[in-house]
């Protein structure tokens, strides 16, 4: 079976780079290894950068049928009270199940193909990818070959391993428990979080009495739970929520989940025949917020790349040498970013500074949480001047 592009996972940066190569007449194939409609509980907060994504791909207004709107988010750092900021441009809670589901069926119905499989090796022509080898939902081992491969299979990816381009982080690693619960109310369209030093309790309301409810702690902590996780989280949350808010009352609706490390990274965002997106392409902090619309840039930045690349042979090199230096740049400043959010959170005199900055100057948080979201440059929000009104 041949095709132009394979795509291994059919998640938001998967099924966005296939609708956007399908429209541009390009044959594609996406390997996803679960049955849609699936249950994934992240990445369910989609930021204004991601809300304008999803209409450049002309799915918003299906998105925003089986989402529900947020106005802003409070943020209760320690030491101080709770920050509220609006948020300067449209964002969205949507379950992942729903906004995945969206995105796969757009991508079928433009013309892809959908194969349910497990991607297990890379297929090579000397140095060059040249397809992967797939086992189906029947069990049999099945080569597809495609001028491209396209890694979205998230963090820890497969594809990045299979290239050798995997980096291990090393220092502190942060682990999520949490899922789906009832019992927190409607939170007023906010999001809300409560940090404490290396860990957070994040609650995202995905309708009237549903909830997106985590506890983000280092790997120490988890470790001390001893298999009494529920216990430990339950715990962890009352101690961040500091008398404001905890799991007391609140039902879990589904099964426990638990995601981490919740890092990844790597060496290259492109090989021989073969790109990365999405979270398989490097994958910053969640606390920011920033993933589906990195996911969601990503991957139209790798599409006209790989249409690029398709149409002109000769410099195909420097289509994807494109796309890659953007990344590189792009990720360079949103990891500066990425820290500068860290540092005031987690510094508790620095959270109280800011926080009172902030209460007193709504335009620095305008701007932090555009920079955030993509819709302000995040050069922006790192610039001195900005960030010694934040915390001088």
């Amino acid at each position: 079976m041949a095709s132009n592009v394979v795509i291994v996972g059919g998640g938001p940066a998967g099924s966005a780079c296939a609708l956007a190569l399908v429209r541009a007449g390009i044959d594609v194939t996406i390997v996803e290894r679960q049955r849609f409609p699936r249950r994934k509980v992240c990445g369910e907060y989609l930021n204004g950068g991601a809300v304008a994504a999803l209409d450049a791909l002309g799915v918003g207004d299906a998105v925003r049928a089986v989402a529900r709107p947020l106005r802003g988010i409070r943020i209760v750092p320690p030491g101080t009270e709770a920050i509220e900021l609006p948020f300067p441009t449209p964002a969205l809670a949507c379950a992942r199940e729903l906004l995945d589901d969206v995105l796969l069926c757009a991508a079928r119905d433009a013309g892809a193909t959908v194969m349910r499989g497990q991607a297990e090796d890379l297929v090579r022509d000397g140095s060059r990818v040249s397809g992967i080898i797939v086992r189906d939902e029947a069990g049999e081992r099945r080569t597809l070959r495609a001028r491209y491969v396209v890694g979205a299979d998230g963090a820890g990816s497969l594809v990045a391993r299979k290239l050798g381009l995997d980096v291990t982080k090393r220092g502190t690693r942060r682990f999520a428990v949490g899922g789906h619960y009832r019992g927190f109310g409607d939170l007023d369209e906010h999001v809300e979080m409560y940090v404490g030093t290396g860990a957070y309790f994040a609650i995202n309301p995905l309708a009237a009495d549903r909830s997106n409810v985590m506890v983000v702690v280092r790997d120490r902590d988890l470790a001390t739970w001893s298999g009494a996780v529920d216990d430990g989280m339950r715990g962890k949350a009352a101690d961040l929520g500091r008398g404001h808010r905890s799991f007391t009352g609140a039902e879990r609706v589904g099964a426990r989940v638990s995601v981490g490390p919740l890092a990844f990274d790597v060496s290259a965002v492109v090989a021989d025949g073969a790109v990365l997106v999405g979270d398989a392409a490097g994958f910053l902090n969640p606390f920011t917020g920033q993933g589906v619309f990195l996911a969601l840039r990503g991957a139209s930045d790798a599409a006209v790349a790989i249409e690029r690349s398709l149409d002109d042979r000769a410099h195909a090199a420097d289509a994807l040498g494109e796309y890659a230096s953007r990344r590189a740049s792009d990720f360079a400043v949103r990891r500066k970013l990425t820290k500068l959010v860290d540092v005031l959170v987690d510094v508790p005199i620095l959270a109280r500074r800011a926080a009172s900055r902030l209460r007193a100057r709504p335009d620095l948080g305008a701007t932090l949480l555009g920079a955030l979201a993509g819709t302000v440059a995040p050069e922006r929000a790192l610039s001195p001047a900005l960030v010694g009104r934040l915390v001088l």
